[in-house]
């Protein structure tokens, strides 16, 4: 009995642990509270981008300003933000350790978000810009292979958020069933559920990580060309690995214990009656 509550407690408390996490991963990349809590997918310091790279020679002669840029950004989930980089922002191994970045408008969160770096320019100087300039995706220039990022950046980026989602909504199904297991058995059930959430998880981390990863890779690759540098956010690896490692301990110990620990069925005794 001892042991079975031991169980019901280290997985009630891993599970917790790992939802907690995965929930901050994903709602900390929304709006201003990524700005303020460092909880983003991708880094963008635009303060030095040379102009006539990414667009045609006509436009050389504008400022960053004038064309409506700011000095940086930081992209969600779900919106980016535009704003200012601190000076005291430090970085390793092509990861953010310590951000500050300050926001001064960010866009409204939405569902069907994709970071599309050719719309993202086109937003940019169409929306913001001071001179009365409008262009179109045939005007941008994009460094090495992002072009062929785009074609597939719509399906990445729904497949990251709709995961993410689901690993949370199984998550706590799985917990409550597990609750529910102590009076009414269905372990199969629970471990099915946690399982899904598992892997949901290594989904949306998995594809958010590899998809910003060569996205920061190409630009920073062309650096010096382009003058555009990217970076990941530590804090968002951080929670979102560390939440789906979480979510595989408590559907190991959850199998383990359905399956070693269970408590054993009572096997009816009978005694021959001699006649």
């Amino acid at each position: 009995m001892c042991g079975t509550l031991f169980r019901f407690i280290f997985i009630t408390l891993v599970s917790l642990g790992a939802l907690a996490l995965l929930l901050a991963a994903n709602v900390g990349t929304v709006k201003n509270e990524a700005a303020k809590s460092s909880i983003f997918l991708l880094e963008m310091n635009f303060a030095n981008a040379i102009i006539n790279k990414i667009l045609p020679t006509e436009y050389s002669s504008y400022s960053l300003n004038a064309l409506g840029f700011s000095d940086a950004y930081i992209f969600g989930m779900y919106s980016y933000c535009r704003g200012t980089q601190g000076t005291s922002t430090t970085s390793s191994n092509g990861i953010w350790e310590d951000i500050h970045f300050a926001a001064s408008e960010c866009t409204k969160p939405s569902l069907s978000y994709e970071f599309n770096p050719i719309e993202f320019v086109v937003d940019q100087i169409n929306n913001y810009n001071t001179l009365g300039l409008t262009i179109s995706s045939s005007d941008i220039t994009l460094p090495g292979e992002l072009n062929t990022y785009i074609s597939i950046a719509d399906a990445v980026s729904k497949a990251i958020y709709i995961c993410s989602i689901i690993a949370i909504i199984l998550g706590v199904v799985a917990l409550l069933c597990e609750y529910l297991c102590c009076f009414c058995g269905g372990g199969l059930i629970t471990c099915i559920l946690q399982a899904g959430s598992f892997i949901a998880a290594i989904i949306s981390s998995g594809c958010a990580t590899g998809m910003y990863r060569f996205i920061s890779i190409e630009f920073n690759k062309y650096s010096d060309d382009f003058g555009i540098h990217t970076q990941l956010s530590r804090n968002y690896l951080v929670l979102t690995w560390v939440g789906t490692a979480l979510s595989l301990v408590a559907l190991i110990f959850m199998i383990v214990g359905h399956c070693c620990c269970g408590v054993a069925q009572s096997v009816p005794k009978f005694q021959r009656v001699v006649v």
